[in-house]
């Protein structure tokens, strides 16, 4: 058989428009982002999820314990240990990180003046470092516990280089040197803090990978509270105090008291107390007085300031009772009225 008495295969003639398309740079652009796609892109990304699941692989939890509590209880009436496992600060990151990747978990503070229950905290394998704060409270208080922190956290990181993430729960702007050299060091760093509580001069989430809000992470409610609506029963705690307290010796009403009388009494965190405090002396309400008080250790006796209601304040207390006297007087006489 010869050449032409061969079947010729049937060729297709593509248009001239086709073929230009076809051959055209943004066709070859085309291809190439579906190739990255269908094939490279997937690839990349199990890289990447890899990569971050290795990093949690061995995790490495400070909490400065002391910063903690008190900007939770004081502002928000709020125990980190607390009962309810998904609010607790501890449960929660145990679970979040899972308890078989977690290397270290320290919490420091001076478990002498924070209300804590310290056998709670060994049940979950908290490693507990007290560190001694000169046994005052508040504006007293000198605290040392955010600089053993971060000569642990640096020195974990020297001694065992297999520890790839460190979890810092603190709000104190000190942390921030210790979680930029954890950084350029290649670890993997997150950070739980109190956004309304750290400091405005200092962008603490720059300086981690990660960044968790405590209270969305431990589902605390937020609550706005109307200072006007709190003086009248302020006053009446202050006066109640002072009616069974007054000539106790071993009692005087100094502000710290007088916020906690004010979180009992009123259910308001100690901060908005503060804030009370300094309304009622604006407007005063209240005033200081030299109280004597006896020091039962010392045994001696010495004056101290404590807080009382002023003329102004007490008149307050009784424009509002006898108002609310005479409406209920009002209220029976017209029940009477209609009886008759």
């Amino acid at each position: 058989m010869s050449e032409t008495d061969k079947p010729q295969s049937s060729v297709v003639q593509m248009p001239n428009s086709v073929e230009k398309e076809l051959l055209s740079p943004e066709f070859h652009e085309f291809m190439a982002e579906s190739m990255h796609r269908s094939f490279i892109d997937p690839i990349f990304k199990g890289i990447r999820q890899f990569n971050r699941t290795s990093m949690y692989d061995n995790v490495a939890i400070f909490v400065d314990y002391d910063n903690i509590y008190w900007t939770l209880s004081k502002g928000y009436m709020h125990d980190p240990d607390c009962e309810d496992p998904s609010k607790n600060l501890f449960e929660k990151l145990t679970s979040t990180y899972n308890r078989d990747n977690i290397r270290v978990f320290k919490s420091y503070a001076d478990y002498e003046q924070i209300k804590s229950n310290l056998t709670s905290l060994q049940k979950k394998r908290i490693q507990i470092r007290h560190v001694y704060a000169n046994g005052k409270k508040e504006q007293g208080r000198k605290n040392s516990s955010d600089i053993e922190l971060c000569l642990d956290a640096i020195e974990l990181c020297n001694e065992n280089p297999n520890i790839s993430c460190f979890v810092f729960v603190t709000a104190d702007s000190d942390m921030i040197p210790i979680m930029s050299r954890l950084m350029y060091k290649g670890k993997r760093v997150e950070l739980y803090s109190i956004s309304s509580a750290t400091s405005k001069q200092f962008d603490m989430n720059r300086y981690a990978h990660e960044h968790v809000d405590l209270l969305d992470f431990l589902g605390i409610e937020t609550k706005e509270y109307d200072l006007d609506t709190l003086i009248e029963p302020a006053l009446r705690a202050i006066k109640g105090w002072t009616d069974k307290y007054e000539t106790d010796k071993s009692r005087f009403l100094g502000d710290p008291v007088l916020k906690e009388l004010f979180q009992n009494e009123l259910s308001i965190p100690q901060d908005i107390g503060s804030q009370l405090i300094e309304r009622l002396v604006v407007e005063k309400l209240i005033e200081k007085q030299s109280k004597e008080f006896f020091h039962r250790n010392l045994n001696q006796t010495s004056k101290k300031p404590s807080n009382k209601l002023t003329t102004k304040g007490l008149e307050k207390i009784s424009t509002v009772s006898d108002v609310a006297i005479a409406e209920v007087k009002s209220g029976a006489s017209q029940a009477a009225s209609a009886k008759e």
